[in-house]
């Protein structure tokens, strides 16, 4: 009877998390995205104007503006120019690098990108290893034979870089947004539903 229930209950509960934390997450999202845009539209146009959920759409669209001016021939160059200003300066390269190069793994980000993303096979400790390819020559340690692979950890954020001898990486083929989300999951959801 115990065991029974115990059942049950782990079921509900396998059932109920991953929904209640994704719509925990959406709102705690909305909530700071509104926060911080709401505020600003509330002071600029005033209440008789504003309603919940104007910062978020206002969020949106600067999103999608900043995109489409960085995009263009004319304003294109000076976001160039912004973020190549961003790159020498100590403190904010430190945080901007890393952050603009782990962006560069999200798939469909353009074509300067989608030539160096490749799902291969490495091998570590004694077993194989999935990972993606973030660079193909390493010229900073002249040893043109290696490559880096980063291979992202199961149900955490990070991962590791490995440098594999070029002849022992094995390509598979896969997208890399499905390799990501593999990886992540710990290959616990192997297909896409159709």
């Amino acid at each position: 009877m115990i065991k029974k229930l115990n059942q049950i209950f782990f079921k509900g509960l396998i059932l109920i998390l991953p929904i209640s934390l994704t719509f925990y997450l959406l709102f705690w999202i909305s909530v700071k995205v509104e926060s911080l845009f709401g505020s600003i539209i509330l002071w600029a146009v005033g209440q008789e104007f504003y309603f919940p959920g104007t910062g978020i759409i206002l969020t949106i669209l600067v999103i999608f503006l900043v995109g489409l001016m960085a995009h263009s021939y004319v304003t294109g160059p000076i976001f160039r120019w912004f973020t190549g200003q961003m790159e020498k300066f100590p403190l904010i390269k430190a945080i901007y690098n890393p952050l603009k190069d782990l962006m560069a793994l999200i798939p469909g980000r353009g074509q300067e990108t989608a030539g160096n993303q490749r799902v291969v096979l490495v091998p570590y400790a004694g077993v194989q290893v999935l990972g993606m390819v973030t660079r193909e020559k390493l010229d900073e340690l002249n040893r043109p034979d290696l490559i880096s692979v980063y291979v992202p950890f199961g149900y955490m954020l990070g991962g590791m870089t490995l440098l594999v001898p070029r002849d022992q990486v094995q390509k598979v083929d896969m997208p890399v947004d499905q390799a990501l989300k593999l990886s992540v999951t710990a290959w616990i959801k192997a297909r896409e539903e159709k």
